[in-house]
């Protein structure tokens, strides 16, 4: 049984976003000195790519699960 293709190509694609997001020529450019709500805007950038890469993982997580039940079901 394996997951659909489109699922592992979304998988893949997030992880090299994850990789390229945190390479140091483009962490320097968040490297500024200015604040959002107190906070440097490096560690802005850190935590919210952080989050919003946990959000991808879970919802290709949720569509692969879903897509393996089904295919079990069938």
């Amino acid at each position: 049984m394996t997951p659909p293709r489109k699922l592992t190509e979304r998988a893949f694609t997030l992880a090299l976003v994850a990789f390229f997001a945190w390479i140091p020529p483009l962490v320097g450019v968040f490297s500024l000195k200015g604040s959002i709500f107190g906070l440097p805007i490096l560690f802005i950038y850190f935590f919210a790519g952080w989050a919003f890469l946990i959000g991808c993982c879970a919802l290709i997580n949720r569509a692969l699960r879903h897509s393996i039940q089904t295919e079990e079901t069938d």
